[in-house]
């Protein structure tokens, strides 16, 4: 599966659908506009020229965002080096799931994680049901 930003100027591709989307909550994510799904790094490919952010209200954050240096569409997560550092068993990045069409996207499970909330040290709740995306569930 091939989505790319916007302006077409970055592609994403992966290797099969997510297994769920989240949709959080939290100023980053809700910020940047991004719905994650989750991947080893070996089962994304990234094509083209991204910018990327970094929190500056953490002392250690865990992710860059990635975004289109020309139309600003934000397209994956990657862990940073410090994180990876400290965690080197977690092989993970995350896709902005709404580049791609709805349609392709059937069957797959939408969270809504409340990351707002969320103290960084439990496991987050959530802020309302999930549902999997159909015909008649469109995303």
């Amino acid at each position: 599966m091939t989505a790319n930003c916007h302006c077409g100027a970055v592609s994403v591709a992966i290797d099969s659908k997510p297994d769920f989307i989240n949709e959080c909550n939290c100023s980053l994510c809700r910020k940047s506009g991004g719905a994650w799904g989750y991947f080893p790094t070996s089962s994304v490919r990234t094509i083209g020229k991204t910018v990327f952010f970094s929190r500056n209200d953490k002392a250690a954050p865990a992710v860059e965002i990635h975004a289109c240096e020309i139309c600003a569409a934000t397209t994956h997560w990657v862990l940073t080096d410090a994180f990876r550092e400290q965690n080197p068993a977690i092989d993970q990045m995350g896709v902005n799931m709404r580049l791609f069409d709805p349609d392709t996207l059937s069957g797959v499970e939408v969270r809504f994680p409340n990351g707002r909330d969320w103290n960084g040290e439990s496991d987050f709740g959530y802020r309302r049901e999930s549902f999997v995306i159909s015909e008649r569930n469109r995303w």
